[in-house]
Formats: structure tokens, C-alpha cells, sequence
């Protein structure tokens, strides 16, 4: 089996070069595209890993290369970034299969836990494996993000509380909320297990 790969597309020079350096210096193997295109033409079904995404590039921005991943069946889950805090291209992301969805400036712990979440997704899609359906396993679904995000919607705090506290926007944080409540398969927050947080 080969080793889980992350794969950098973004078509900003110091933007990549950070990435990698972040991922490689936590002990990840990393590869950069700058171009959507090349890696289109590299990439395999056979690769194992996840895929770092820049949304918006000339010739082909991130939502259409994931378009088109999705299309050649490809199993990479996509974590996207982007300096744009627009709450419909995160949602478009999130309902074509994206795992996260984070926003310039980003911290490392989150770049690198939503790497660790992507890698083991990433395992679960190559495993026959079909997981149960219980509330241990959707709370397993979440991105560490989402996770805290849940944690503090737990506690009655609002969106903007939240948004302060994880220096995110309060659009980042209703896009997580949308996917907390989605995943977990309830309605209102009201629903949330605080037994299990």
C-alpha cells in the first residue's frame, strides 16, 4: 500500500511553499502542483492521501478540479482553502464532497488536524467496510473544526461568540454549523449529544 500523500494544489507561489513546509515539517510526504492541469494529468486512482485546494486559480478554479476528480472517480478527500470567506462556495464544496473548508489565515493545528481527519477518511473510502450507523460513528465524521465548532454550539454560545473565539467568520462558522447538523443527522442544536461532548 502505498503512503498516504498530501497533494498541494495552489497557484500561489508562498502559498504552497507554506503548505508544504507546515506538512512536511509534521512528518506528512507532500507534493505541489501550481497548476490544476498538471495535476489532473498526475494524478491515479491508485494515490492515497488527501488533497489541499486553492478555490480560486486561473484556467480552472478548485470547485471545477474537484468536479472533475469526482467525475474520474477519485477517492482523495479535498480540503479546501481559500482568502475568500464566500459562504456558497463553501457549501457547493461541502455537498460535492469536500471534508473542510478553511479560511485564510488558517492555524496550522487546524490545517494538520484536518489532514489527519482527510488521511483517515481517506483509508475508510479504500476499505469495504461499510461503518454502522450510530451517533459514535457520525460524531466521528466531523472535522476537528466542526468538532469544536459543535462543542461550543453545545453550550448555547452564538455563531458570532464562536467566530470570535476561533477567529473564523461568522459565514465559516454557519457553514460548519450546516455540516454538524448534516452529518449528525439532526434538525436543531437543540438535538446536539452533550452527553458525548
Amino acid at each position: 500500500m502505498s503512503k498516504q500523500t498530501v497533494y498541494i494544489v495552489d497557484d500561489d507561489r508562498s502559498s504552497l511553499d507554506l503548505i508544504k513546509y507546515i506538512t512536511t515539517s509534521a512528518g506528512f510526504q507532500a507534493e505541489t502542483f501550481s497548476n490544476p492541469l498538471e495535476f489532473i494529468e498526475y494524478h491515479q486512482p491508485s494515490h492515497k492521501g488527501c488533497i489541499i485546494l486553492d478555490v480560486k486559480m486561473p484556467e480552472m478554479d478548485g470547485l471545477e478540479l474537484q468536479q472533475e476528480l469526482n467525475n474520474k472517480g477519485s477517492t482523495l478527500p479535498i480540503i479546501f482553502i481559500t482568502g475568500y470567506g464566500d459562504v456558497n462556495i463553501a457549501v457547493q464544496a461541502m455537498k460535492a464532497g469536500a471534508v473542510d473548508f478553511l479560511e485564510k489565515p488558517y492555524d496550522e493545528t487546524s490545517l494538520l488536524g484536518s489532514i489527519q481527519f482527510a488521511f483517515k477518511k481517506n483509508k475508510e473510502n479504500h476499505s469495504s467496510v461499510l461503518p454502522e450507523d450510530s451517533m459514535g460513528k457520525r460524531l466521528a465524521s466531523l472535522t476537528p473544526r466542526e468538532h469544536e465548532v459543535m462543542c461550543m454550539l453545545a453550550k448555547s454560545l452564538t455563531n458570532k461568540e464562536i467566530a470570535r473565539l476561533l477567529n473564523i467568520s461568522p459565514r465559516t462558522v454557519e457553514v460548519h454549523r450546516l455540516h454538524v447538523m448534516k452529518k449528525l443527522k439532526i434538525k436543531s442544536v437543540l438535538e446536539l449529544p452533550k452527553e458525548l461532548i
